[in-house]
């Protein structure tokens, strides 16, 4: 199931300080990586499905270019 990104840039402005990084070993498609990306936090992820991971590819891309496309409306 899809993670909310407020709930991920919450929980990752509650646990971690700015610059910091999390690991998220099942990153799916991808949403604790833009959430860290919003909040200023790194992040290294894994990720075994090619499929996956061209969508991560895309969200990130996404992400960088327009500084917090995926926020929830």
């Amino acid at each position: 199931s899809v993670k909310p990104i407020k709930l991920c840039e919450h929980l990752i402005k509650l646990f971690t300080k700015p610059g910091s990084t999390v690991i998220d070993p099942f990153l799916g498609s991808g949403t604790t990586l833009v959430a860290c990306e919003n909040t200023g936090r790194n992040c290294i992820g894994y990720e075994l499905s090619p499929q996956y991971f061209m969508i991560i590819e895309q969200r990130l891309q996404d992400c960088l270019q327009n500084n917090r496309l995926f926020d929830e409306k």
